[in-house]
């Protein structure tokens, strides 16, 4: 049995973010091939035939995905990726006009192909810089004749690393709470425009979901009467909801609660489009819920909410494996409930169930989950296991919350769950061009 590295090149410019993230979950979930990791997302100009039609004059966003296959067949491999091209949307069309997605095989290690089909190298690779950078981030061992455009600014079809779009979607969290662990709630502030001002701050940092927690996990909080709990996250997700209707925005909303009877009232009154329980849908009547709407389900791994420091996986056991196990048991019963395991989001559920090493563990080797195909929601901001490298209270461990994100996989970070949306986003910009 052989193992080959390759890499993938991706490209879209019809709703370009979402087509190369759904193009990332297909790659995923392929057959003897596990993801290693992702460049980041680039920017560019359509490469355009002269006497283009003006609406194909689309900027595109480029990446990059590096790839462990086993037993490496490349016509194979390329009937597959154009298998996902047509799944996606991409029908047949004139050379050059606009695509939901383009995936090309742009370089195997130790392997060179020349053929009517393929060519691998990919034969245009020099020319594309759009193709060309992200290889080499991933692959600065590339070995090729540096074309004249390297050290020119701006590159040719103006390819530049994207500040606005990033991998991960990024969830701002919105706490409803008096006693939130990192001292960010705004009930107590006792308003509406409170939650306004909040929410407008995460938004404009480029929040992706608003995620609405009205009951506090920290260590010694206290479990609030349901009817409270609902009438807090009611009253916010009133405000929001009036909000996107005066400002046009559009944006997606979680809701953040393990008890059935609010989650009841929620999904019976609200459009909600995903349900977060730190409880991992363990009880029945929460599972139960899953069957009257569409939302997704985000699925915590914890043994005790709020978290209790005696209670964490073995230091003996793999906590990869554990956590993999204990995913796939949850898929049985999901699917014993007839519940689809598309709607299914895992969480390692990091500073839950977990010494503050192995938080740091699993953060520094999220390819430890190559073999879960579903998405991953990574929630660690701000949390006590940042205490291993600084002694700063919860509510001024933005920078060191911002340090992981730079230092993640992000092939495995599908979702990050934040206070300090903007902080976190510039993180990733910044760890390439720097």
């Amino acid at each position: 049995m052989s193992k080959s590295c390759v890499v993938l090149g991706l490209g879209s410019n019809i709703d370009p973010i979402k087509h190369l993230r759904l193009a990332l979950a297909e790659i995923k979930r392929l057959s003897q091939v596990s993801v290693i990791n992702i460049a980041s997302i680039y920017e560019s100009d359509a490469l355009l035939p002269e006497n283009a039609p003006a609406n194909w004059n689309k900027k595109y966003l480029n990446s990059a995905v590096e790839l462990e296959v086993t037993n490496f067949e490349p016509l194979k491999l390329l009937k597959e990726i154009k298998a996902i091209e047509q799944k996606l949307g991409r029908a047949g069309s004139d050379r050059w006009a606009p695509r939901n997605i383009d995936i090309d095989i742009l370089w195997a290690q130790d392997f060179t192909l020349n053929s009517e089909a393929l060519n691998i190298p990919h034969a245009q690779i020099l020319n594309r810089p759009f193709a060309l950078l992200p290889l080499l981030e991933l692959r600065p061992d590339f070995p090729f004749n540096e074309p004249d455009w390297m050290w020119q600014n701006p590159k040719p079809f103006h390819t530049e690393i994207s500040k606005q779009h990033v991998w991960p979607k990024f969830a701002g969290i919105l706490n409803v709470t008096e006693d939130s662990f990192s001292g960010d709630g705004v009930t107590s502030l006792g308003r509406p425009p409170s939650i306004t001002l909040r929410l407008g701050q995460l938004l404009d940092a480029g929040a992706d979901i608003i995620d609405i927690g009205a009951e506090s996990t920290r260590p010694g909080a206290l479990i609030i009467d349901p009817d409270e709990e609902y009438s807090r996250l009611a009253t916010t997700i009133d405000v929001i909801n009036k909000y996107k209707a005066d400002y046009n925005r559009q944006f997606e909303i979680s809701i953040d609660s393990r008890k059935p009877e609010v989650m009841q009232k929620i999904i019976n009154n609200y459009h909600i489009d995903y349900l977060n329980d730190v409880e991992g849908f363990r009880q029945p009547q929460m599972r139960e819920l899953l069957k009257l709407t569409t939302a997704k389900a985000i699925c915590m791994h914890s043994f005790s909410v709020p978290p209790l420091k005696n209670e964490t996986i073995s230091e003996s056991e793999d906590v990869w494996l554990y956590l993999i196990n204990w995913w796939n048991n949850l898929k049985e019963v999901f699917s014993s409930d007839n519940i689809a395991l598309d709607r299914m989001i895992f969480d390692p559920g990091i500073g839950f169930g977990k010494t503050p090493q192995q938080s740091v563990d699993l953060l520094n080797y999220l390819e430890g989950f190559s073999s879960i195909k579903e998405e991953i929601y990574l929630g660690y901001s701000r949390k006590s296991f940042l205490s291993l490298m600084t002694d700063k209270p919860a509510h001024e461990r933005d920078p060191e919350t911002a340090l992981v994100t730079e230092a993640i996989n992000q092939a495995y970070a599908q979702y990050l769950r934040v206070h300090d949306v903007a902080q976190n986003k510039q993180a990733i910009t910044a760890r390439t061009l720097l």
